[in-house]
């Protein structure tokens, strides 16, 4: 019955990329697309696999501790449908019946963040089961869905200001191996890509639309508070590029100006916040966030923790450590860093990525992006991203999970500043 289903649904989303608009992309094939999602299914596959046969936690396995946990909660509607809709929805969650409900689940409760991301999870996982059935590679087949159309958001969000490079882009966010593999499992990863991706796209029509359209307004947020609630520092990291990208575009000031100035606006509202009001207190979360995986690292004796320094509840500390933090996450794992399969193979995309950097340095044409926006965004959130998981992990295959998230940006980036396709362009991308 799994794998009926598991067709039906892949079908069901062909289709709905065959007829959509949004899926259609000036320069790039609809069966690409189409391609893509299946590709992705495949890994998403594999993710499962590997968590089944490799990772047999199931406690601890990301992929299945929330879909467990959503057992749990979706059980209610059969037996406490005002308890579900109270943990479902979040509105008068602390009665007793509740609270019984949720000491049975094991990733309810994160003191890690201020919104709790696990419970994202688990209610997606919850919603899923009233068309899933209750099979986890159905579940796959959504979450790829979900993660395919923000990156194809991305794509035409990039493709506004390089049309002639659609398909360079897309294929960056389909085809690189680690944004494949965490970018398609029923992770916070994948959910990550949809709701990002939708920030960014709704944002850019909300900047072309002259007359602020309430549609996108009202899409946009959504999607940031989907992000916010699913990945709450990478929902940090963007809001100071929103404001920088409508200056740049609206020429108030140039590119990386405009973001180097909102980001500094951006620290000082973070530090004064933090004295203001405690459970905002980013650099204390910080702190907790690296004091957990350093725990978490010894205890369990992984292979590939590293040594990393530890950082004090401090703004200035961390502000000093943060270039550290890049560092880490820019080169490791390296090729001489010994793991696991899945971590020699990490480590030969890394240090193929890093040999992309070096010949970028020498091959360089800063005027492909010389009055453009959308590099520089990619620039920040690479390096915003890479500053805040080197501060923070010391565990090689954690970090290569997370900085897959920001790894396409930073590819994009570089193929824009050396990559100059301008001629044969087919002019402004259609149907976006």
């Amino acid at each position: 019955m799994e794998i009926l289903l598991v067709i039906a649904y892949s079908s069901l989303f062909v289709f709905l990329i065959g007829k959509l608009n949004f899926f259609k992309i000036e320069g790039i094939p609809v069966q690409w697309i189409k391609g893509g999602l299946i590709l992705k299914i495949v890994a998403g596959t594999g993710v499962g696999f590997v968590y089944t046969y490799y990772y047999t936690d199931r406690l601890t396995a990301d992929t299945f501790k929330f879909f467990d946990d959503s057992r749990i909660l979706f059980n209610l509607v059969f037996t406490d449908p005002s308890t579900f809709f109270r943990l479902f929805t979040g509105i008068g969650s602390q009665t007793p019946e509740a609270i019984t409900v949720t000491n049975q689940m094991t990733n309810w409760y994160d003191t890690f963040s201020p919104f709790n991301d696990n419970r994202t999870m688990i209610r997606l996982n919850t919603l899923l089961r009233f068309l899933s059935s209750g099979y986890y590679y159905v579940h796959v087949v959504f979450i790829c869905f979900l993660s395919l159309a923000g990156m194809v958001a991305i794509t035409k969000v990039i493709s506004r200001e390089f049309p002639q490079h659609s398909k360079p882009v897309y294929l960056v966010f389909l085809l690189m191996p680690s944004v494949l593999f965490w970018g398609s499992g029923l992770l916070k990863d994948a959910l990550v890509f949809f709701s990002l991706g939708f920030t960014l796209y709704t944002f850019d029509k909300i900047i072309a639309d002259k007359k602020s359209n309430f549609k996108w307004w009202f899409f946009f947020s959504g999607s940031l508070f989907l992000l916010m609630i699913t990945k709450f520092h990478s929902f940090l990291l963007i809001l100071p590029a929103l404001p920088a990208w409508y200056l740049a575009t609206s020429g108030k000031l140039r590119g990386h100006l405009a973001f180097i100035f909102t980001g500094l606006i951006f620290l000082s509202l973070i530090y004064f916040i933090q004295l203001l009001i405690p459970d905002w207190n980013i650099p204390e979360l910080l702190s907790r966030k690296q004091a957990s995986f350093i725990e978490l690292g010894k205890n369990s004796g992984a292979a590939s923790y590293i040594e990393i320094p530890v950082i004090q509840p401090d703004f200035f500390h961390i502000l000093l450590m943060a270039p550290l933090g890049f560092v880490t996450s820019l080169v490791r794992p390296f090729i001489t860093d010994s793991g696991s399969a899945m971590m020699t193979l990490s480590a030969i995309e890394n240090t193929c990525i890093l040999a992309f950097i070096v010949w970028t340095i020498f091959k360089a044409k800063w005027s492909l992006i010389n009055n453009k926006t959308l590099p520089w965004l990619c620039l920040y959130f690479v390096i915003s991203s890479y500053m805040i998981i080197g501060l923070v992990t010391p565990i090689l295959g954690a970090i290569v999970r997370y900085k897959a998230q920001a790894l396409p940006f930073l590819i994009i980036f570089l193929l824009l500043l050396t990559f100059d396709r301008s001629k044969g362009s087919s002019g402004k991308v259609k149907n976006r």
